[in-house]
């Protein structure tokens, strides 16, 4: 009997509720689907029949993605920064950003960091293991070993195996917005050598060279290519205690930088050695994935002759307005 009783009163208020609310809401028909999307945009009806499928493809224009695109270019600084939290990766065939894994980057927004791998990043398919998609993998940058879910591709099933992760590791406060991984020349494989991203490519990178295209404007797209060819081929490994971080300056941009090298046609590539004894060397020949992989050949057999900086200096690059 109390429950025939709670159950009225409930069914009662709900048809009260809903024509009041209706009222309010100036709805003229039931059901009406109305979606309510993110201030500033105007809420609207859902037109048509209101099937999973519609609901699911008018609103999840909505949802926010907090998911950063992770190459091989930016994938060790993903990985390294902000230690203490988790990174989520998505091996993926298919392009743009599945909705789950947005649902998914929000539910632990401030607890786990979300990337998004491609299949063509074969260096970073190769080294994850990766042999079918679309596949989830935890990362710790503590931690040699990854953990693979291995459930079904549903939001609950993924929601508890992550839930142990961002509850087992992380004190919380994070944002996706403040991974180091998220400037742009890092997302790059071949960046611009500037001011804003000189320490992160460059002068402040431990233990590598740097392979410096000097142009008098932006390169041409086959010496870019030619570049990300050698960046895949040797980023792969560490030749003989050897890193190479591949970019481009704009010597007319950069003058007084691409001065004290002494360059005298352009374009021409440059390995610079910016550690304690500053020093660089021209690479002599077409600029080509053989030839430059030759000089990377001279340079690891200890045949290359680098001159050293003047002063052991380096000018600032200039600060350029946005």
């Amino acid at each position: 009997m109390l429950r025939s009783l709670v159950g009225s009163e409930m069914c009662i208020r709900d048809r009260y509720q809903r024509r009041v609310h209706g009222e309010k809401e100036k709805v003229q028909k039931f059901p009406t689907v109305r979606v309510y999307p993110p201030l500033p945009i105007p809420y609207f009806d859902l037109e048509g029949e209101p099937t999973t499928q519609e609901l699911t493809k008018s609103a999840s224009r909505y949802v926010q993605s907090n998911v950063i695109e992770v190459n091989s270019a930016n994938h060790d600084t993903f990985i390294s920064d902000k230690p203490s939290v988790p990174k989520v990766l998505l091996f993926t065939e298919k392009k743009g950003t599945p909705l789950l894994f947005r649902a998914l980057s929000v539910s632990f927004e401030g607890k786990l960091f979300f990337g998004i791998v491609r299949n063509t990043e074969e260096s970073l398919v190769n080294k994850y293991k990766v042999k079918e998609y679309p596949q989830i993998i935890v990362v710790k940058a503590s931690e040699k070993k990854t953990n693979t879910y291995k459930g079904e591709i549903k939001f609950s099933p993924i929601f508890n195996f992550l839930n142990v992760y961002s509850e087992a590791f992380v004190p919380g406060g994070e944002s996706v917005s403040e991974s180091a991984a998220t400037k742009s020349w890092l997302s790059e494989v071949v960046p611009e050598l500037t001011n804003d991203s000189g320490n992160d490519i460059c002068f402040k990178t431990e233990g590598a060279l740097c392979v410096i295209l000097l142009s008098q404007d932006k390169p041409e797209k086959e010496h870019l290519d030619t570049l990300k060819q050698l960046h895949e081929s040797f980023q792969r490994k560490i030749d003989r205690g050897f890193k190479y971080n591949f970019m481009w300056l704009d010597a007319t941009a950069e003058s007084k930088f691409a001065q004290i090298f002494e360059v005298e046609k352009y374009p021409q590539v440059l390995i610079l050695n910016p550690g304690k004894r500053k020093r660089f060397l021209i690479h002599e020949g077409d600029i080509t994935s053989e030839a430059l992989a030759d000089t990377f050949e001279k340079i690891a057999g200890g045949d290359a002759r680098f001159t050293n900086i003047k002063g052991n200096s380096l000018p600032e690059l200039s600060i350029r307005k946005n």
